[in-house]
């Protein structure tokens, strides 16, 4: 088992193949490599982590990452919606529920690739239903500066439901980059990068480097139909109802519930992050 002193100090693993040099990507946030996606393909991304977090004796993102943990929206998030292509400050509307938007439960599409390329554990979550709904990652030390982390996941296929009128659906995905172990009453710039939702959960991060920034993945919905590739089997077009206009923009966002759930990293039932 993972003990939290492991977690900490476990050496790192082959850190050339998964970490770039910070100067051959544009990412200065945590994000992810491919934030685009169209409906009905499987697609093989990456968390993308451009700098750990603040240090204060050198002013710097320099403070190593030894962690991070990632959540994907389950079946009861919030859903809201704006007309296709609408301002940033045009107001959301309330948009019902994921299903009425997506088919099947509308969660469980993450997939963690086994990797030890950066950090030396890592863990899928799932949430009561067995659905994925997000993983963790650590056991080592990203350098804060100078180098970019890629962790890989696989996202299955998501399928808009044909009578809605969705033209793109983004989910929002909450990320913490963990620099040092610590409770949630303990959080600093130093020790956490929260890139995640105001939501009102225990991982808002107010005030802190990231916060109400998360990362996101944009479903585009698939009007013309793709043929069959080695990742995607061919896929019906799915042409926006006539009476839908331009469509809308979906944005499914975890709850708090969710967050405050699925946030921490627990290894064989013990909760290494944050400290309790």
């Amino acid at each position: 088992m993972l003990s939290s002193t492991s977690f900490k100090k476990l050496a790192l693993c082959s850190m050339t193949t998964a970490i770039l040099a910070a100067s051959q990507s544009g990412f200065a946030h945590t994000r992810l490599q491919t934030s685009t996606i169209l409906e009905g393909t499987r697609v093989y991304n990456n968390v993308v982590i451009g700098h750990g977090c603040h240090n204060a004796t050198t002013n710097s993102n320099s403070n190593p990452v030894m962690g991070t943990s990632v959540v994907f929206p389950d079946s009861t998030a919030t859903v809201t919606s704006k007309p296709a292509g609408a301002a940033a400050d045009v107001a959301p509307t309330a948009a019902g529920s994921v299903t009425d938007w997506l088919e099947g439960a509308g969660e469980g599409y993450s997939k963690k690739v086994y990797s030890k390329d950066v950090f030396s554990a890592e863990a899928q979550k799932t949430n009561s239903l067995g659905n994925a709904v997000g993983f963790w990652t650590g056991g080592g030390s990203l350098p804060g500066i100078g180098y970019t982390g890629l962790f890989p996941f696989k996202t299955d296929a998501v399928s808009i439901k044909p009578e809605s009128c969705a033209k793109t659906v983004t989910f929002v995905v909450p990320i913490s980059d963990v620099c040092e172990l610590t409770p949630v009453s303990g959080f600093s710039d130093e020790n956490v990068n929260m890139w995640t939702p105001t939501v009102g959960s225990n991982f808002d991060g107010i005030g802190l480097h990231g916060e109400n920034s998360p990362a996101t993945l944009k479903v585009v919905r698939n009007t013309t139909g793709t043929p069959a590739t080695l990742t995607s089997a061919e896929v019906k077009a799915n042409p926006l109802p006539a009476s839908c206009g331009e469509g809308l923009d979906i944005t499914i966002t975890p709850t708090a519930e969710q967050i405050n759930r699925d946030m921490p990293a627990i290894d064989n039932g013990v909760q290494v992050w944050p400290v309790q």
